[in-house]
């Protein structure tokens, strides 16, 4: 008698079920990974465009301000900072574009899913002063898909310096300045 080659049908469905359970793991790791590459990035984006914001400050001897804008042209409290963000040259340092200022930069809406929040003083705008300082100190934090976990925050003081948070825990989730987890993406 010849036995017969092959998987039985009980064979081939467990099978089946492992490959489908490693192809999701690995799915969702690859996305995680790929959505934390991108805050990352957007975290960078923001911290270079803070530090333009100081230097040409010092620069021109005037304010400057970055505010959140999805008009391009003005800045918008009504929107978010994700929508986008302009840098200007704020001559009588209203915090508003008029006409004699210079608008330096503007920056496009980030791609969905992705938050950014400014905290107090920050919520609308971030002013430097000629002499390099900060006119207040706050947070901006930035999120994907609204997780803790992987979250990314910005410092700005009131010397104007500009710090990432920091996850000395290990957790996945940054610490505020007083060394707890922070705990929202919106504020």
């Amino acid at each position: 008698m010849q036995t017969p080659k092959g998987f039985t049908l009980p064979e081939l469905l467990v099978v089946l079920a492992l490959i489908t359970i490693t192809l999701t793991q690995v799915s969702t790791n690859l996305t995680d990974t790929f959505d934390q590459t991108k805050l990352l990035t957007i975290q960078h984006e923001l911290g270079q465009q803070l530090q333009l914001a100081r230097s040409e400050a010092i620069k021109r001897n005037r304010k400057v301000t970055l505010c959140k804008s999805d008009l391009d042209t003005q800045c918008n409290t009504s929107a978010e900072w994700e929508s986008g963000w302009i840098l200007f040259e704020n001559i009588d340092g209203d915090g508003n574009i008029d006409g004699d200022d210079t608008i330096l930069t503007k920056h496009h809406a980030l791609s969905s899913g992705i938050t950014v929040r400014g905290v107090g003083n920050f919520k609308n705008r971030v002013t430097y002063k000629p002499t390099g300082d900060s006119t207040s100190f706050s947070r901006l934090v930035l999120c994907s898909h609204n997780q803790l976990n992987g979250a990314q925050v910005l410092y700005i003081n009131s010397t104007g310096r500009i710090r990432s948070a920091l996850d000395s825990d290990g957790d996945g989730t940054p610490e505020d300045s007083n060394g707890n987890n922070i705990r929202s993406c919106e504020t």
